[in-house]
């Protein structure tokens, strides 16, 4: 190009001054050939003004101003009388960029790719521009391990100065890790670093996650995880060299060397805090793990500054900076820190804004957000507005971010970004689970109604063993500092022996009434209020099961009756407390709840049942969202006044899917004198989980796959710990457009003779 553009100059020249010889003042100048260039960008460009005096290093000058503009393949001069007459002509533009042949690498990085370079649909087009592009995507597949990968471009040429672009790629093969070697090691074997690493050697299930494949950025993370993995450990004079990386002649494998200076392990000396101080940190400073005599650990030190943000954070310094300053002392073997605070003013919140909720109110999300304008801003209170929106259920995606306020250094903006998501739905389903047969159901629901954040439902639900309708509204605000109300009224007919446990059936007719009162921001205690009808059908006396003549016998019914009517006036409390940071799927947090409830003395039916589930999750590996879950739930009734015991109507089940998962629905707990279950007034589950994604999909938040143990068992009064039951096994629980849908392969551990069990066992159209 440069060889071109010597030449161009020089034919200028000659050309130019076999015209006008001797030098001239330019009364103006005039552009011709100018079809998509502006005349605005050329004279910019020039060198040369109208008035000026014209010679022949002026417009040499004023030629290569114009060429290296990159936006002509010519440029002729000449005079006409006194005007300069400049004639280019323009380079074409690109009208279609087309590629083919790439799999491994998406069309849009490549196009990225190309915008870098200037090469962009209706710009123009530079050949040697493509050249190096075409290097460029060279470049990219040779670092992801494609060696043999190779490229060509095709230029067609087109009307009104047009060109396409046509680039082919032939990606070739991904060259395979076959060794990775580790030199100098001698605190840690090779084992241990290699499983720091994500390039792997070829082994047993490489074909399947592909981790033998070579890929040079992912190799430079590795000898940064390799790094952090001896930082972690003491090791603060590290080296970890860059890898050698070999390639075998045919560019099929990758040979890997990784030299490490592991130096000397250090521990931690003092621990100083400098800087300003403008609230006391001493609790900030207990809470750090980062002491004297620990062995020194770049992620405890991190995790101290963290800390310490969070704590200045929280007290309105939203601007505050902790700088970690480390001073090593080889003689000792210790590494001094002190973590210097910068505080920067307080930080008051001018505005809380929202974005995305098109269809539910602000007042709705507001009540949900503790930080409040115009106070100082907390990292924690805001931190807490985003998890409580994510539990409403009414999103699918909440962000939050903080805005400077212009000219005002004390002051941000709050904003919260949110995705709407369907909160009502009118549906009906079909769906099937092994415990209740065919599951028939028609739903009008309604989480958000209007969006006032009110929540609205009718359902009507049908199974083998189950008829049920319900209506349910739910006000979560009914006063404006949060006390709740729902109102439900429910009819429910429920056969037994269809559920395979005893030979009778009950019909049940209900209106209740709840409030919920705060009483911190991650709890609340509720009351409850009930009126309900019960009427039971049994087989004649002599053929029904005992405990059901005892039963009649202790209310002082009929012995020959086969029905009868019981109405009940029922109370409750209950206290909740939930850290969960999800409705659906969670991933970290805790969830209470502790229940009482009590048939009101002048029931038909007088007894008591109290409650307890208990719900935790732990991250584990947060970086692959995976997290332990530990699940218990405790029930225990018993009859009061003139009953004795908890009337069999009211009975705890377990078994199936729901609960002791590997064992038949409801198939746990006592038996008749027919061999029936009849259930117990106690109810022990327990259940725990490591759970992780779905390998295949983005949402991890809407698919779950879990390894998990149950234990659990429905006793009679007494608990005996050698009847519990034991299952382990794996489960996909996946919310789906339809509803959740859940599958479980279980074994059970410890069964006996009489138990049911199912190996496969799952659940469409319900949750567990």
């Amino acid at each position: 190009m440069c060889r071109t553009l010597l030449l161009s100059i020089f034919a200028l020249a000659i050309t130019f001054s076999a015209q006008a010889a001797e030098p001239f003042k330019a009364s103006d100048i005039r552009i011709d050939g100018l079809k998509r260039v502006s005349s605005g960008s050329v004279f910019d460009a020039l060198t040369i003004q109208p008035g000026d005096l014209v010679t022949n290093a002026e417009i040499s000058l004023a030629t290569r101003a114009l060429f290296e503009t990159g936006f002509f393949d010519q440029v002729e001069v000449s005079a006409d009388g006194n005007v300069l007459v400049i004639q280019v002509t323009e380079r074409p533009a690109v009208s279609r960029i087309e590629i083919e042949g790439n799999k491994a690498i998406k069309t849009e990085d490549l196009l990225d790719s190309l915008r870098n370079a200037g090469i962009v649909e209706g710009e123009v087009f530079k050949r040697a521009t493509l050249d190096q592009l075409e290097q460029a995507i060279q470049r990219q597949y040779t670092s992801r391990g494609r060696y043999d990968a190779s490229t060509s471009s095709e230029i067609i040429e087109q009307d009104r100065n047009r060109v396409g672009l046509k680039i082919s790629i032939f990606e070739g093969s991904v060259a395979t890790v076959s060794r990775i070697a580790i030199i100098g090691n001698t605190a840690f074997d090779d084992d241990t670093l290699l499983n720091e690493m994500s390039v792997t050697e070829a082994g047993l299930f490489t074909w399947f996650s592909g981790s033998n494949n070579f890929e040079a950025e992912k190799l430079k993370a590795d000898i940064e995880a390799i790094r952090s993995f001896y930082l972690n450990r003491g090791y603060v004079n590290v080296e970890v060299s860059e890898p050698q990386v070999e390639l075998s002649e045919n560019l099929e494998n990758v040979f890997i060397t990784i030299t490490v200076g592991e130096g000397e392990e250090f521990r931690v000396g003092a621990v100083n805090v400098g800087g300003e101080r403008p609230i006391d940190l001493s609790g900030a400073i207990e809470e750090m793990t980062l002491q004297t005599g620990e062995l020194f650990s770049r992620r405890l030190v991190n995790d101290a500054v963290k800390t310490m943000t969070n704590e200045l954070g929280n007290a309105g310094y939203a601007r505050a900076q902790v700088r970690a300053v480390p001073e090593i002392d080889n003689e000792t073997q210790t590494v001094d820190v002190t973590l210097v605070v910068t505080p920067g003013p307080p930080v008051y919140v001018r505005r809380v804004e929202f974005r995305g909720n098109t269809d539910t109110s602000d007042v709705v999300l507001r009540r949900e957000i503790p930080q409040l304008e115009a106070t100082v801003s907390s990292t924690a209170a805001i931190e807490k507005g985003k998890i409580n929106l994510q539990r409403l259920g009414f999103f699918s995606l909440v962000r939050v971010s903080t805005r400077p306020v212009p000219d005002q250094p004390d002051q941000v903006d709050v904003i919260y970004d949110v995705n709407e998501q369907a909160s009502g739905s009118l549906a009906a389903s079909i769906g099937f689970s092994q415990g209740e047969g065919l599951l028939l159901g028609a739903s009008l629901s309604q989480k958000n109604f209007l969006g006032t954040g009110n929540a609205l439902s009718f359902n009507l639900q049908s199974s083998d063993s189950t008829k049920e309708a319900k209506f349910s509204f739910t006000d979560p605000y009914y006063t404006i500092d949060g006390v709740s109300r729902g109102i439900d009224l429910y009819y429910a007919k429920t056969d037994f022996d269809d559920k395979g446990t005893a030979d009778y059936s009950t019909d049940e007719t209900g209106l209740g009434l709840n409030f919920g009162y705060p009483i911190s921001r991650d709890s609340r205690i509720s009351l409850s209020f009930a009126l309900q009808n019960t009427t039971l059908d049994a087989k004649a006396s002599g053929s029904r099961a005992t405990y059901i003549d005892s039963f009649f016998a202790s209310e002082g019914l009929n012995s020959s009756a086969t029905s009868a009517d019981f109405s009940e006036y029922k109370t409750g409390v209950a206290y909740r407390f939930t850290t969960l940071n999800k409705a659906f799927l969670p991933t970290d947090g805790t969830r209470h709840r502790i229940g009482f409830d009590l048939s009101i003395p002048g029931s038909d039916l007088e007894y008591y049942t109290a409650s307890y589930l208990g719900e935790t999750y732990i991250p584990v590996v947060s970086e692959r969202d995976m997290s332990l879950k530990f699940k218990t739930r405790l029930n225990y009734g018993d009859g009061i006044g003139d009953s004795d015991g908890l009337p069999f109507l009211r009975n705890f089940f377990a078994g199936g899917i729901r609960t002791v998962r590997g064992y038949s629905y409801n198939s746990l707990g006592p038996v008749d004198s027919n061999g029936e279950r009849v259930g117990g007034n106690v109810l022990v589950t327990g259940t725990a989980a490591l759970q992780f994604p779905m390998p295949g999909v983005k949402e991890t938040d809407q698919a779950r796959l879990s390894l998990f143990t149950d234990t659990g068992q429905v006793y009679d009064d007494s608990i005996k710990i050698d009847d519990l039951r034991y299952s382990a096994g794996a489960a996909l629980a996946w919310m789906t457009p339809i509803g959740p849908l859940s599958f479980t392969y279980v074994s059970a551990l410890n069964t006996q003779a009489s138990d049911q069990t199912e190996s496969f066992q799952f659940s469409i159209g319900s949750t567990f």
